[in-house]
């Protein structure tokens, strides 16, 4: 171990733990089934209440879901030796984002980047609808 990575390591369980603990509270506050089922109301807005609550729930869901992925590739990269390092460009991703966002998979430039070009390709996504 260099002298380099030996002041790293206390950072380093901080940040594990502080994922692991990120990932075990993802996982125990999961979605209630009852959430999701599909209601027939009798009125229009209550019927639309419910399908918004449902679209509503899914999208947390869905986030729930992309964050505990980002949350396992961040442990995963502690344990090859890769964490701290973008996906993308492989520079290494500045501490205080890290602090931040432990699961950050990318550098702050990376990241807008990314979401630049997904805010660019949306609104075709609607017209086509």
């Amino acid at each position: 171990m260099t002298q380099g990575s030996a002041n790293k390591a206390p950072e380093l369980r901080r940040r594990k733990a502080a994922l692991e603990a990120k990932l075990k509270e993802l996982i125990g506050g999961s979605v209630k089934r009852e959430d999701l089922e599909i209601e027939h109301w009798a009125e229009a807005l209550d019927q639309l209440k419910s399908n918004l609550d449902r679209e509503l729930t899914i999208e947390r869901l869905d986030q729930q879901t992309r964050l505990i992925r980002d949350i396992q590739l961040a442990l995963t990269a502690i344990e090859e030796g890769a964490y701290g390092t973008c996906a993308r460009c492989e520079e290494p991703i500045p501490p205080r984002r890290l602090d931040a966002v432990p699961w950050a998979l990318l550098c702050v430039r990376c990241q807008s980047e990314v979401e630049a070009a997904k805010d660019d390709a949306e609104p075709l996504f609607r017209d086509a609808a």
